[in-house]
This record gives structure tokens, C-alpha cells and sequence, in this order.
């Protein structure tokens, strides 16, 4: 029963982690947007003075023979409209990210939400480790070293679900449910499943081949395995950070 409780408490903390990672990948998208993609032209929306009827729309691609990220041609349709008085509203188009700025994206961002989902999914169990190591001493509980893993299973249990989920859309048993969707509710793992995924350009659970989805299953064993480690860390009295200062402070 103590571990459905601790399972329980401890699945909340994930949650959380989980929306904080979303956040943080789209904020290191974001960056990576602006650091590693090009504006190459933009999608023009002509509207006549104070009416919201679209009057023509179409896209200008930027002119630029000698590489220096300025457009050295001219939107002679965008010029025309705006003698006449119309309304030209623009809308930039710019490069996809890919290449060395996604490696980027994906290797930041996935370092920052594991540092996240590891300080959310050990610590409590850690001193839980702890805890029952003095408990086990003197008799109080029998000593069980899957404790950690057991509760970090109940935790997941919501993403185990999503993730059957996932596999009843890609089975066709329930509508299609889209791979990007599946991976901002698993924000933590994201650039991971963005990986697994995009190696195939699967774009929906339907697009999925077997390989993917036993990737993606073992990415949901991520939390117990951390959990588990943490829980044998605390119940051995272990304390990772004090050897790695200690370890810095003898050099």
C-alpha cells in the first residue's frame, strides 16, 4: 500500500516535471529558430482600407544570388497593391530547422529535461531509500531493493496508458493520434521520441513500425529505472554529489 501512496505522490511530481519541460524545449526551439534557420521570403495577404475580405494573397521568395541574407529582388505585385492603398500584411517563411541546429536542440534540450526528470523521479525516493535502510536495521521492515522500481512503475502508470494509447491509434482500434502530440505529453522525453520517430519520418502512431513503438516502450521505463537506482543510492547511503565535490576538492 506504501508504495501505491509514494507511486501516487510521486507521479504528481512528474506531471509537473513534464510541463516544465515542455516549456523548456520551446524555449530552446525558440533559440535555436532564431540561431540556426533563415528568413527566405514571406506569404502576402492584400486586404482592402477597413474591410477584413481577403482581396489576393501569394508568396515572395527572396532574391539573393551573392549569399548575403538580404533580398536584392523586388515584390513588384506587393509594391502595386500598396500604390493603390490596399493593405499588404506579411508573414515571414523561413528555413526549417534541421541539420547540425536540430542536433543542437535535441542534445540541450534532452540533457536539461533528464537533469529535470531525474531530480523530480529520485530525489524523494532517495531519502525513501534512506528512510527504510535505518527501518531495516533494527527490524522494523523487510528490506526490498525493487521498492524504488515498484514505485516508480505505479508513478508512470499515466504514460504506460498514453503509451497503449499510442499503440491502439497505430492498430487503428481508436482515430489517429499524431506522433508530435504523443511526445509533447511526454515532454521529458521529447527530443527522444522526436529521434525515434523522425528516423522514419513518422509523422502518426499509424506510421510507426514495431522496432519504434518497443523504443518508445522502453523510453517509459526510464522513470522506474531511475527511481530504482535512487532508491538503492539512499538505502546504501550513497551520495553521488558529495563523492564528485570531495573527488574535485582532492585534485
Amino acid at each position: 500500500m506504501k508504495i501505491f501512496k509514494s507511486g501516487a505522490k510521486l507521479s504528481g511530481g512528474i506531471v509537473v516535471a513534464v510541463l516544465i519541460s515542455f516549456f523548456l524545449c520551446a524555449s530552446i526551439n525558440a533559440i535555436c529558430q532564431a540561431v540556426f534557420t533563415d528568413t527566405i521570403g514571406y506569404k502576402a495577404h492584400v486586404y482592402a482600407q477597413d474591410s477584413d475580405k481577403l482581396v489576393d494573397s501569394w508568396e515572395y521568395k527572396f532574391y539573393d544570388p551573392d549569399g548575403d541574407g538580404k533580398d536584392n529582388g523586388t515584390d513588384e505585385k506587393k509594391a502595386k497593391y500598396e500604390e493603390e492603398n490596399y493593405i499588404v500584411q506579411k508573414t515571414a517563411i523561413v528555413t526549417s530547422l534541421e541539420g547540425k541546429g536540430m542536433m543542437v536542440y535535441v542534445v540541450i534540450s534532452q540533457i536539461l529535461c533528464g537533469i529535470l526528470i531525474i531530480s523530480f523521479a529520485g530525489s524523494n525516493v532517495y531519502k525513501q531509500g534512506f528512510k527504510d535502510s535505518n527501518l531495516v536495521r533494527i527490524g522494523h521492515v523487510k528490506q526490498d531493493k525493487l521498492k524504488g522500481f515498484k514505485i516508480g512503475l505505479v508513478a508512470n502508470v499515466p504514460f504506460f496508458l498514453l503509451f497503449g494509447l499510442l499503440v491502439a491509434c497505430g492498430l487503428g482500434l481508436l482515430p489517429t493520434l499524431r506522433v508530435t502530440l504523443y511526445g509533447y505529453l511526454n515532454s521529458c522525453f521529447y527530443p527522444v521520441i522526436y529521434l525515434i520517430s523522425g528516423c522514419s519520418n513518422a509523422t502518426t502512431a499509424a506510421d510507426l513500425n514495431a522496432l519504434q513503438y518497443v523504443l518508445l516502450l522502453v523510453v517509459q521505463l526510464i522513470v522506474p529505472i531511475i527511481s530504482g537506482i535512487a532508491y538503492i543510492l539512499g538505502f546504501k547511503e550513497i551520495n553521488l554529489t558529495e563523492k564528485i565535490v570531495y573527488k574535485k576538492g582532492d585534485k
